[in-house]
């Protein structure tokens, strides 16, 4: 590995948020002075129904200011900031208009960067909600080791969809946000219009590391080499996000049938990433033995099974998840591995958007579009440095 590897700056940023500070600020300020100013002679109670129909009405102002900002902007320009949701901070990011899909990126620790520029064209046809998981991306890492299990994750989901106000959703989890997917599918069918698993992890723990036996066997020596310069270097050992993300790379090196392409993965990568790994550690316990073979016989919604040919999951997981399903369908696309979206981006679209346009449900308007304001708060510009992907 080139010495300068370690140094490249990965300065590459997605659809620019559009931000105005003062604007934001000032709104900010009057909803801290009508806080304090109730008036005359009303009650407590009418005065909390006034602030929030007060705040209601601001957060549709400070979207509009946001928007109004760049007036050339196109209509499916992302906006996205930090939302506080089911005990924590989550990020939170749309674009587009239409049918909602809840994307749940992969992982674990990593964030939803990776999977936007190759799935913000179906933003054309369908309103795409991205989060970054609890303690993931730009999403909130103080968190207690209680509040890092499986369930939590899976209320996030149903946190999110239930701040937009959306009746139903089409969820679309990949790796191991496809192993979400199917949690929250279980918990919550009722929420769904379908299901779409890109590459997702097993079903059960015996699969998963029958699978990560094979991924294993087929790493080479130069990955070993590689992976040893960077954990042996100064970066690595001063957390510096570089040395990660060149780290990621060589781990998904083997997870493509083109080995090349594994730089058309953009990361943004958490200061803290390490920190965040370790307090990662605590769902473990829900990893150790799990099985939902059984429990997804029960699932009536449609749901896509999609991978790449080179996936071990074609042969193994795959298939025994299309065994439990009711309406299930399993998309194989050759020549690609775990990311088909970006090695066989056209096969991988189109392959999409013929399920989502095959499983209608019930899409009612407000089914579809939801009943509340993004009132998303903006975030600062992301730093220059790029977010780790999903496994």
């Amino acid at each position: 590995m080139a010495p300068n590897s370690l140094r490249r700056v990965v300065g590459f940023r997605l659809t620019p948020l559009q931000e105005t500070r003062y604007e934001v600020k000032t709104i900010n300020n009057l909803i801290a002075f009508l806080k304090h100013s109730p008036v005359s002679g009303e009650s407590s109670k009418i005065a909390g129904n006034r602030m929030n129909l007060i705040k209601r009405h601001l957060f549709v102002v400070a979207v509009v200011v946001l928007t109004a900002c760049n007036e050339s902007a196109p209509r499916n320009e992302a906006q996205g900031g930090l939302l506080s949701l089911n005990g924590t901070e989550l990020y939170v990011k749309t674009m587009g208009s239409g049918e909602p899909i809840i994307v749940i990126h992969g992982g674990p620790v990593l964030e939803h960067g990776y999977l936007l520029p190759h799935l913000e064209p179906l933003s054309r046809d369908y309103r795409l909600i991205f989060f970054d998981q609890r303690l993931s991306g730009r999403s909130s890492a103080e968190l207690d080791s209680t509040d890092v299990r499986m369930e939590n994750f899976v209320e996030d989901i149903e946190a999110v969809r239930s701040y937009f106000g959306l009746e139903r959703v089409h969820v679309m989890g990949h790796s191991w946000g496809g192993l979400l997917a199917m949690k929250y599918a279980l918990e919550y069918p009722e929420r769904l219009n379908s299901l779409v698993l890109l590459n997702s992890m097993p079903a059960s723990s015996a699969l998963w590391q029958e699978e990560e036996a094979i991924l294993a066997s087929r790493a080479d020596p130069e990955d070993a080499s590689d992976r040893e310069e960077v954990v042996s270097s100064e970066a690595y050992a001063n957390d510096e996000p570089d040395a990660f993300e060149a780290l990621y790379r060589i781990s998904f090196r083997k997870q493509f049938h083109d080995p090349a392409l594994v730089d058309s993965l953009h990361f943004y990568i958490a200061p803290d990433l390490r920190e965040r790994s370790r307090r990662f550690g605590a769902i473990m316990q829900d990893m150790v033995d799990y099985d939902l073979h059984e429990d997804l016989r029960s699932l009536k919604v449609a749901v896509l099974l999609l991978y790449g040919a080179d996936e071990p999951a074609v042969e193994l997981s795959g298939a025994r998840i299309l065994e439990t399903l009711e309406n299930g369908r399993l998309v194989v696309i050759p020549r690609a591995g775990h990311f088909p979206f970006v090695e066989q981006p056209d096969r991988f679209l189109s392959e999409v958007r013929r399920f989502l346009g095959d499983s209608s449900v019930d899409r009612s308007a407000d089914g579809a579009r939801g009943t509340r304001p993004p009132g998303i708060t903006p975030l600062p510009e992301a730093p220059s440095w790029r977010p780790p992907t999903a496994c």
